[in-house]
This record gives structure tokens, C-alpha cells and sequence, in this order.
């Protein structure tokens, strides 16, 4: 046993096993030696520990479900103490932990929001070790390393994943960001091709999609992209940035008078902020409206009332509006 466990811990030598097979042979043998853990179809009844163990899990699942992190950050951490070797229990442990992170940040707090991320990754890395062959855990693993800005360990997991699962849209939608994160624009665009290509409604692979073609600059593209985008939600439901993009795609495409209708809605939909007054103050501008750009430009500067860009369209509109009115006097 001992021989297998550290086998799996250490790379596979050429010609040998793969590196999932041992990290199965792994798991199955920590299952066994876990707090008395049975193996699966093990006619011996499970240890209460270990039925404890799992209780916790389950429960910590459905609280996290509900949106009751904290308890269910207790609840899935216990689990894990009892006996640890369950890969759904750490993924759903550094999800948590995750979310904890979010909330750090979100009240200022930097460096907190550093160390629960990476204690989070830990655990998402421990899962994947022990579930020995799952793509989808491979693809969150990517995530969290691309989000904590580690672009070249994101890639090497999601090409896990596609070696894993050729067919995983989500695992070529990680290989698009990693490119798109180093630069490889049209590199990433192909990744996000073949994302689409195994699931063509993913809705974070289409709004990628539409991003990287307002990028390189081709609108018409974009503009297609976020119109099938679009489809997938009910009337009324689509989100900010969706609607943003569509406008963003009006107004390069000189459709100044769609943008507006696109913008006024995206400032419906969610929170209003200075950087959508500003579109919009800008579409009217470019259509010949100034008094109604000046009108957005004020709601952007009354959000944020020293921002540059903001600041800097007002004077545009105000110069135009001088212009006009000296051009009525002629």
C-alpha cells in the first residue's frame, strides 16, 4: 500500500501508468484506510464516523445550495475532518471558500481575500487528486488559477481536461481565456470556436466570443454573437453586459440611434453606472442630439463626479452645443 501511495504521488516514469490511474489507486487506497472507510460494495457496514462524514457533506451541499455559505462552510469542513477523501466534499469546501474570498474582496480586504482563495485552490487540487480522472474538476481547478492570475498553470489544467474530455466545451472555453489573458487573441478565438462547436448555447462562451470580436475589431461579428446571445434569454431577463456589448457593436457599426435604445435599457436592467451614462451620452452625441448627451453625461458625472471620461465628454458635448448655437446666429 505504502508502495502504491507513493507511487501516486510522484510523476509517472515513461512508459508507466498515467498519472490518473495512479492518482485513482490513490484515492481507492485512502478510502480504505480513512477513518475505517469501506470501499465501495463492501459488504461490511459503513463506520458511524464515516456515515457521519458524509451526513455532513450532504448537508453542507444543500446549505451552500441555499445560499447559507457560512453554515455550509462548517458544515462540509467538519465532513472532511472525519474522514477526507471524498472529492465532492473538498469541491464544494473550496467553493465556500471562494465565495469567502469574494466577500473579502468586496469589503476591501486584499490580502484576506488572497489567502482564502488560496486555501480554496488547495482544496480544489486535492479534490482533482483524488477523483483521479474528472475534466470538469480539472476545468474549475484552471479557473481558479487563471482568476488568481497564474495564465500558464491554468492552461496545463484545462489541457487536462480536453485530454480528459475532447468534447468539453467548458475545457476549450478555458483555453480561449488562457490565450486571451496572454494575448493570442486570434488564438483564443479559435479555442472559443471549438468551445461552441461541442456546445453552441454555452452562454459564457458566446458572451467570450463576442468580447474577443469587439477586440479584433470586427463588430458585425460581435453584433451576430450577441444577438444569439440574446435568444437564450426570456424578453426583459438579459443581462447588463449583454446589453452593453450590443451597444458597444451600434455604435462601432455607426447604428448610433440602436445603441441608445441598447444603452437606456442595459441602465434598466441593473445598477446604473457612470461608464454606461457615458456610452450613452456619447451615441447621442454622435447621433446630433447634445442636449439629450449632456443629460447622460450629467447622470454619469452625478454618479462619479471626478471621473476623467466622464469629464472629458462633457466638454466634447458642451463644445458641440456651442458650435450649434454659433452656427444658428450664421
Amino acid at each position: 500500500m505504502l508502495m502504491m501511495i507513493h507511487a501516486a504521488s510522484h510523476p509517472a516514469p515513461p512508459g508507466g501508468p498515467p498519472a490518473c490511474l495512479l492518482r485513482r489507486c490513490a484515492w481507492l487506497l485512502g478510502l480504505a484506510a480513512c477513518c475505517g472507510c469501506q470501499l465501495i460494495g463492501h459488504e461490511r457496514p459503513v463506520p458511524k464516523q464515516v456515515a457521519a462524514s458524509r451526513q455532513l457533506s450532504q448537508r453542507g451541499i444543500s446549505e451552500l445550495d441555499r445560499g447559507d455559505w457560512d453554515s455550509g462552510e462548517k458544515s462540509l469542513a467538519r465532513s472532511i475532518e472525519l474522514c477526507g477523501v471524498d472529492p465532492e466534499s473538498r469541491r464544494h469546501y473550496a467553493e465556500a471558500l471562494w465565495h469567502r474570498a469574494a466577500v473579502a474582496e468586496a469589503k476591501g480586504d486584499a490580502a484576506e481575500a488572497q489567502k482564502e482563495r488560496a486555501k480554496a485552490l488547495a482544496q480544489m487540487q486535492e479534490a482533482l487528486r483524488l477523483s483521479g480522472e474528472d475534466a470538469g474538476l480539472a476545468v474549475r481547478t484552471g479557473e481558479m488559477l487563471l482568476e488568481m492570475a497564474r495564465p500558464a498553470e491554468a492552461g496545463r489544467m484545462a489541457d487536462e481536461a480536453v485530454s480528459i474530455d475532447p468534447r468539453l466545451g467548458s475545457a476549450w472555453l478555458l483555453r480561449g481565456q488562457v490565450a486571451s489573458s496572454q494575448g493570442r487573441l486570434d488564438d483564443a478565438l479559435a479555442q472559443l470556436q471549438r468551445a461552441l462547436q461541442y456546445q453552441h448555447d454555452d452562454k459564457r462562451a458566446l458572451l467570450f466570443t463576442a468580447e474577443l470580436y469587439r477586440q479584433l475589431g470586427r463588430p458585425e461579428r460581435a453584433l451576430n454573437t450577441l444577438e444569439t446571445l440574446r435568444d437564450g434569454y426570456a424578453p426583459g431577463e438579459e443581462p447588463q453586459r449583454v446589453l452593453y456589448l450590443q451597444g458597444l457593436a451600434f455604435s462601432a457599426l455607426g447604428r448610433y440611434d440602436d445603441a441608445v435604445e441598447t444603452y437606456t435599457l442595459a441602465l434598466q436592467r441593473d445598477r446604473p453606472s457612470a461608464e454606461l451614462y457615458d456610452r450613452l451620452a456619447e451615441a447621442h452625441l454622435l447621433a446630433g442630439r447634445t442636449r439629450e448627451a449632456a443629460d447622460a453625461v450629467a447622470k454619469a458625472l452625478a454618479l462619479e463626479p471626478n471621473r476623467g471620461p466622464s469629464r472629458e465628454l462633457a466638454t466634447r458635448i458642451d463644445l458641440a452645443q456651442r458650435s450649434l448655437v454659433a452656427t444658428r446666429r450664421e
